[in-house]
């Protein structure tokens, strides 16, 4: 070993020291902390877990990840044609799950008429029906903002409130959000919003149960057509899908991270590339920066104003 080589190691070797000592010190302080980051690791093998928005894109790939990994799945949605073929897909890929997978009709804007009855217990809730907007905040209309909260805010809110009670003492409510939830982009003004207030609402139930496993996924662009499905304007569905969306995560890589951290019993999971997570650094530590950053994304958004195509 050369001479130079010994002398980087010297240096660096207190660092090092001081590194994992405080990271030895920082895990002893978070265990002697009470909350759900202390319960035992959850196996979904045989747990029931209820998916809202499971017949097409992350709600299906959860549903076959899930199922995969011995679950009962729950499977709500409006389409039941398409939930029906997903239990027969399930049952048919993984035989060893002897837990029959089940659905039924459920529209997220109108959970009173949902099967809450035929649901004694649940072990794990997702909550991930969801829709987008495109367009500028003066111009959308107030229908578009009533509908992104009651789809993305309120439906979300009334599910967890039915399934709280029959919540097991050791589950996990799931939450579908988004890094819009904490970095606003232009021309999505009723999504942010609406995943702000959902951020919120959950922070607050965590808050008030010392236990009860929360984990909302502030999730980046996926690549499951969902842009293509956000509404205009006018209420239009847009039939275009962002760019950044089509170079997103796949749904079954998504399915699977979020697996993961219901098993890790993560409370907080930015799934994301580092540029959206540093966004999220720069919200507190920096925002006059992030704000030009954001603005001049925005000129260049094909759903500015001045680059619509009419």
């Amino acid at each position: 070993m050369s001479g130079s080589l010994q002398e980087v190691l010297k240096n660096c070797a207190p660092v090092l020291v001081v590194t994992i000592c405080l990271y030895l010190a920082y895990n002893l302080l978070n265990k002697a902390i009470p909350g759900a980051h202390n319960l035992s690791k959850l196996n979904v093998k045989n747990k029931i877990v209820v998916i809202t928005g499971a017949s097409s894109g992350l709600g299906k790939s959860l549903a076959f990840e899930l199922y995969k990994r011995g679950a009962q799945v729950i499977l709500l949605a409006r389409s039941t044609e398409k939930l029906k073929e997903i239990c027969a897909e399930l049952t048919k890929t993984f035989p060893l799950n002897k837990n029959k997978p089940t659905y039924y009709f459920f529209d997220i804007t109108n959970p009173d008429k949902a099967p809450w009855a035929q649901i004694p217990k649940v072990d794990v809730l997702i909550n991930n029906a969801g829709m987008s907007n495109r367009g500028s905040c003066q111009d959308t209309t107030m229908a578009i903002h009533r509908k992104a909260m009651e789809t993305n805010l309120f439906g979300h809110v009334q599910v967890t409130q039915s399934l709280l009670s029959k919540l097991s003492p050791d589950g996990c409510i799931v939450v579908t959000s988004s890094i819009q939830g904490k970095v606003a982009i232009p021309y999505r003004g009723s999504y942010s919003a609406s995943k702000h207030a959902l951020q919120g609402y959950f922070d607050c139930l965590r808050a008030e149960h010392k236990n009860l496993h929360i984990l909302v996924v502030s999730a980046g662009y996926i690549n499951t057509g969902f842009g293509s499905r956000a509404l205009d304007t006018d209420g239009k569905v847009v039939g275009v899908e962002d760019e950044n969306q089509k170079k997103g995560y796949s749904p079954e890589h998504s399915a699977r991270m979020i697996s993961d951290a219901i098993r890790d019993r993560v409370s907080d999971f930015d799934m994301a590339p580092f540029g959206a997570r540093f966004a999220i650094f720069l919200r507190y530590f920096w925002p006059t920066l992030l704000n030009y950053a954001l603005y001049t994304r925005g000129t260049k958004d094909q759903w500015a104003p001045k680059n619509k195509k009419e």
